[in-house]
């Protein structure tokens, strides 16, 4: 698409509408490289400064990635959650359209330590079920979950088959646990080796931390999960009203 230099929009915003419109549209795909500056100025006949100002207006919005010697990027298609209802990994993912799984790291039944006492409002000491996944989307990794609940809700979930399945799914339908609200925080941090090993990300990169209390109908907490999410693949947003 050609400049219009007869109408009053900036240069640099035409330039940003045409490679905006070209990823929304999916004429340009994830990892797709797009032209170098230089090769921008030519096409369209105009400075470097002009077309640095539109790329990086890209850049700020997550549409583009920059990487040295390798050039400009598609970035991949972050997953967004709206922060409205209260849900699963696995529901959040399927009414994207995508097909959530992952890989049970570790599930079993141990003392609750100060944390969890806290959080759940047990004795120090008390039994929890504690289960360590990863998370994936289309098979692609996106969070490492931790999930703690109290095992008098649910004797036994550690050795239930949990592969492929969602968790409240199982606590609602096999153990009858009232699912009523939750609080959730966040804080952003950066990957540790272990957790960028099990993401596929690099050590030292910006992920997302979560933390989920999740509580019945009787305002008791019954399930306490901490979650490491991607920062490159997921964001949140958040409906408000006046």
């Amino acid at each position: 698409m050609k400049l219009n230099r007869d109408i009053p929009i900036p240069l640099y915003q035409q330039i940003y509408d045409i490679w905006k419109r070209k990823i929304e549209t999916g004429e340009l795909k994830p990892a797709d490289r797009i032209p170098t500056d230089r090769e921008l100025c030519d096409l369209y006949g105009v400075s470097q400064i002009t077309v640095r100002q539109a790329i990086q207006m890209l850049v700020n919005e997550g549409l583009l990635i920059r990487r040295p010697r390798t050039g400009t990027h598609v970035a991949q298609r972050k997953f967004s959650q709206q922060l409205i209802q209260l849900t699963s990994f696995s529901e959040d993912m399927r009414s994207r359209g995508l097909r959530p799984g992952g890989r049970l790291i570790r599930a079993v039944e141990e003392p609750a330590d100060a944390v969890a006492a806290d959080k759940l409002r047990i004795d120090l000491s008390e039994p929890v079920v504690r289960i360590e996944r990863l998370r994936t989307a289309d098979e692609e990794p996106i969070a490492i979950e931790v999930f703690r609940t109290p095992s008098s809700l649910c004797p036994g979930l550690a050795k239930e088959g949990l592969e492929g399945k969602s968790l409240y799914d199982v606590l609602i339908r096999s153990y009858g646990v009232d699912l009523a609200w939750a609080e959730q925080s966040f804080e952003s941090t950066l990957a540790s080796s272990a957790q960028a090993s099990l993401l596929g990300i690099k050590r030292g990169m910006p992920v997302l931390g979560v933390e989920r209390l999740t509580f019945n109908s009787s305002h008791q907490p019954v399930e306490y999960t901490t979650s490491v999410y991607r920062g490159d693949r997921y964001k949140l947003y958040v409906s408000m009203k006046r």
